[in-house]
């Protein structure tokens, strides 16, 4: 799952149709479309899709493609199976490929001609009134056009992840948070530290916190650290200075200031309640 900010999304989705005139789609990883403008795909695709087995074919060539373009991680261009072209470019982090921003349904100039003429062969007005039409509509770009939109989508979905209008799921990005938080409790862990992890610049690390954990990253490592440390008092029994350090707290005197402010009562107090209550 993730996250998308709509509005702004589809603000830059409708500037883009405006200048190529070429339908854009956002995918989520699965393959399902979160947004797409136009919202209705072109005529023909329509008409086509209309029957079961030409609407199998065209959703099993976009698998094909989003399989292919999440090994690459790259964009992939591609001519479906009625030879319109397409591409696909993936939105991916340190989570891995969180979706897809796809554009196509045009036809390359260079063969239009010829396409067209294929198409109107294949597809007859009785089984598919308006086809005729519809395929005469289809938009024609030239490759050199073609090129540019990819080049520009590329750039789209940099600027889609450098503001945060695209997203992991809160509860993905808090259980690989945690997890590093937790196979790295007794070190020091830094900003840098996480930027690393998550291959992210300081700035989108600290609007994802903002976003997600409702405090500061520094306060919400703290709280772990914590956390941790009562799962300790109460399951272990280890001494309350050997779980300060084993929690990431060099100072034991530190431990006990910050463990009696997030809990409100001592670090040995916390540990006679709850193994009674366990006992």
């Amino acid at each position: 799952m993730i996250n998308i900010n709509i509005p702004n999304l589809y603000k830059v989705f409708h500037d883009f149709y405006k200048l190529t005139n070429i339908r854009i789609v956002l995918f989520d990883k699965s393959g399902k479309v979160l947004l797409a403008y136009p919202k209705s795909k072109g005529k023909f695709c329509t008409l086509i899709e209309r029957d079961a087995t030409l609407d199998q074919r065209c959703s099993d060539c976009d698998y094909t493609n989003f399989e292919l373009c999440s090994k690459a991680k790259q964009l992939v261009n591609y001519r479906c199976h009625k030879g319109l072209s397409e591409a696909i470019v993936p939105i991916y982090d340190a989570n891995g490929v969180l979706g897809f921003i796809m554009f196509g349904q045009v036809l390359m100039q260079e063969d239009a001609k010829r396409a067209r003429e294929e198409l109107h062969r294949q597809f007859d007005e009785s089984q598919f009134p308006g086809i005729h039409e519809a395929i005469d509509q289809i938009p024609v770009k030239t490759a050199a056009e073609l090129e540019a939109t990819s080049t520009i989508l590329k750039a789209l979905v940099s600027y889609l992840l450098s503001n945060q209008w695209v997203t992991p799921a809160k509860s993905e990005f808090i259980r690989r948070l945690d997890n590093f938080i937790e196979a790295n409790l007794d070190k020091n862990i830094t900003v840098n530290d996480l930027c690393a992890e998550f291959h992210i610049k300081r700035t989108r690390l600290y609007g994802i916190a903002k976003n997600y954990l409702d405090c500061s990253i520094a306060t919400y490592i703290r709280n772990q650290r914590i956390a941790h440390a009562c799962r300790m008092l109460s399951d272990t029994d280890m001494s309350v200075n050997a779980i300060a350090y084993a929690v990431g707290f060099s100072d034991y005197g530190h431990f006990s200031r910050i463990f009696q402010k997030v809990q409100g009562q001592t670090a040995t107090a916390y540990r006679r309640k709850n193994q009674k209550r366990k006992s």
